[in-house]
């Protein structure tokens, strides 16, 4: 027999309803400017990095003129300001009655199960009129399958050319406890697979989970590629980015020192940044979380 859960004003369960089921497929189209229902509350992991904040707010006002006339609040769950307790505030003073959540993050771990329910929860159990529901997480969002394809293309731009099959692609997931979350990583690499023709593609992880980069690295230097293009599967610049660069740095660096002869290329691309994909991507998130797809 089931039974039902007595919440508490600041229990999550109570304030983010259950999340509409996602669909097999989008719109391939650029997305169009359909009114959004409700104003958004943007939250992003947060950052000491003054770049990545930067990067984050210029997404922030990407999606704001998508949206626009309906108010955005774009904040941080952490190590940044605004908080989320003052951008829900700010929605909430200019009588705001529902209000879709939209964690930026790649994969649904720990900050977008507990954290941001919980931070979201602690404003809201003050305010029994209010509605709030929650995006899921980006995860291998087409939107965002399109714009991992294009930062690894643009990093190839202007090299000589090296037969597909001749080039290995490392994709770098930031890392998680979360079973399900590194296995959404994996699957977002078995979806690039086919999209970006190389001869292989490995998985590895920043932090926590494993293989750890630094563990991949001598593994994919003895497969005898002669290109090998490492993918940091992260939203913005920040330490983690500079982390992996100087990891790939460091070891190419030894590879070098201890056999002249070796002629692979490392390429390190860019993040995936504040582009019009991942804008598009967070209002079709809105729009499934509302049953409405374009």
């Amino acid at each position: 027999m089931t039974t039902k859960k007595q919440s508490s004003p600041n229990d999550p369960s109570r304030v983010i309803s259950p999340l509409a089921p996602r669909p097999s497929s989008l719109s391939p189209d650029p997305c169009p400017l359909s009114p959004i229902p409700c104003p958004l509350l943007l939250v992003g992991h947060g950052t000491r990095d003054a770049d990545g904040v930067a990067e984050f707010l210029v997404l922030a006002e990407r999606v704001r003129g998508l949206i626009s006339p309906l108010p955005l609040e774009a904040c941080f769950l952490e190590l940044a300001e605004p908080t989320i307790a003052d951008g829900l505030n700010r929605l909430i003073d200019r009588g705001a009655k529902r209000v879709a959540v939209v964690p930026l993050l790649l994969t649904a771990a720990g900050h977008a199960k507990r954290d941001i329910p919980a931070a979201v929860a602690e404003v809201s159990g003050a305010h029994p009129d209010l509605t709030i529901r929650q995006t899921a997480a980006l995860d291998c969002h087409p939107r965002i399958v399109d714009l991992s394809t294009r930062r690894y293309d643009e990093s190839l731009v202007g090299r000589i050319a090296v037969p597909p099959e001749e080039t290995l692609l490392l994709l770098v997931g930031r890392g998680s406890s979360d079973a399900g979350a590194v296995g959404t990583v994996r699957r977002f690499a078995a979806i690039r697979a086919e999209r970006s023709k190389v001869g292989q593609v490995e998985t590895c992880f920043a932090a926590v989970a494993k293989p750890s980069l630094e563990e991949i690295l001598p593994i994919v230097a003895a497969a005898g590629f002669r290109r090998i293009v490492v993918q940091p599967h992260l939203l913005f610049r920040g330490r983690l980015l500079g982390d992996v660069r100087d990891a790939v740095k460091r070891f190419q660096t030894r590879e070098t020192a201890s056999d002249e002869r070796r002629q692979t290329e490392w390429i390190v691309t860019e993040p995936l940044g504040p582009e019009p994909e991942l804008a598009d991507a967070i209002v079709e998130l809105v729009w499934t979380l509302e049953g409405r797809v374009a």
